[in-house]
């Protein structure tokens, strides 16, 4: 049995999206952010990172328990478990993956992030890191419409990279709105109507 331990971000999202999409049965534990949760002695002591997600598996490698932070690691870890398409077995449409994985985990996430940090969550106005990220964001989504130019997906087929760009631009569709961009308007439809997704966004009891 799997144990998600989870909280309304972004990259919380990222994992209960790969964990619906392995089809894995599983439970879902809020660690609420907002009443600080995740500093707690017994979450600390599943990540001394203070960090969610977290992901327990009960049956791990050699049929232990496997304690799993971190969404990269959790949707590198389920795709490897369930021998998931969502890693390419070809190799170019590796190569291609994990481009726009790492893209999507190290650099479009981390940018979208600051933005939304100054713009909505700083207590201060700081207009000049204001401007900088709502530019490096713009330039960001010119990169992935162009790169979704005549593509259905990043790769070959749905894949991590998807994943790791999708949470973000659900986010902050507000700000950046997919419409204004063609090719990922189109993209983020078709992730958005997949049941997986759907089921991975649904409101907590």
């Amino acid at each position: 049995m799997l144990d998600l331990y989870f909280w309304t971000t972004n990259n919380g999202y990222r994992a209960r999206t790969m964990v619906e999409e392995t089809g894995l049965a599983y439970n879902l534990h809020p660690v609420s952010l907002l009443k600080r949760e995740q500093l707690s002695d017994s979450f600390r002591k599943l990540h001394v990172g203070h960090k969610i997600p977290v992901l327990v598996d009960s049956d791990g490698p050699g049929g232990g328990q496997i304690v799993v932070p971190e969404s990269p690691a959790i949707l590198r870890y389920l795709a490897t478990k369930t021998n998931s398409q969502l890693i390419p077995k070809d190799a170019r449409a590796l190569a291609e993956m994990e481009t726009w994985f790492s893209y999507g985990i190290a650099t479009f996430c981390p940018i979208l992030a600051q933005h939304g940090y100054f713009n909505f969550r700083s207590s201060e106005d700081v207009p000049g890191a204001k401007k900088y990220y709502e530019t490096y964001a713009l330039d960001l989504y010119g990169v992935i419409n162009q790169r979704l130019e005549g593509r259905v997906y990043f790769a070959d087929d749905y894949s991590l990279a998807d994943l790791a760009h999708y949470a973000d631009v659900r986010q902050y569709a507000g700000s950046f709105r997919p419409d204004d961009y063609p090719n990922v308007k189109k993209w983020y439809d078709r992730i958005s109507a997949r049941p997986a997704v759907q089921r991975a966004y649904a409101p907590l009891a």
